[in-house]
């Protein structure tokens, strides 16, 4: 087998743990009634998001990307680092925030949905978007950089 298909392996192996973590918390926090078996089902969603969301992302980073570069705004390392923050923070609270409100009860309206029902909830998703970056080290050291693109969500 490949190298790089056992390190996609396991990188998606890792975001599924990371964010079904997360997700035990976030049944803790904000839907107390749920079971905690069911974070795994939140963070297997949570990744099949962040590769739905993928393509867009791609797009938006490739073009915020050259045009950093083009006008010679920053250097590569820091147009890399302007794009995955600029790009993938903001994808990550709405991602985040579906998550929310697909494990909240009662369901928060469409405010909640884009602010964060709750102090606790906005908390929890900045925690999210902690956590979808820490699980992106290990890709980023095996690289070499940022690899921006579809992956990395």
């Amino acid at each position: 087998m490949d190298a790089s298909l056992w390190i996609a392996g396991a990188y998606a192996l890792l975001k599924v743990l990371a964010y079904s973590s997360w997700c035990v918390l976030g049944i803790r926090w904000l839907a107390p009634t749920r079971k905690r078996i069911e974070a795994l089902l939140f963070g297997s969603v949570r990744f099949l998001l962040g590769l739905g969301f993928g393509i867009g992302i791609f797009l938006a980073a490739q073009v915020l990307f050259a045009g950093l570069n083009e006008y010679g705004i920053a250097s590569v390392r820091l147009a890399s680092v302007l794009v995955y923050g600029a790009v993938y923070v903001p994808v990550r609270w709405i991602e985040w925030g579906l998550i929310e409100l697909l494990l909240s009860r009662p369901r928060p309206g469409f405010r909640g949905f884009l602010a964060g029902a709750s102090a606790r909830a906005r908390g929890w998703r900045l925690g999210g978007i902690a956590i979808s970056c820490l699980a992106d080290v290990p890709i980023i050291l095996a690289v070499g950089g940022l690899p921006l693109g579809r992956f990395m969500c």
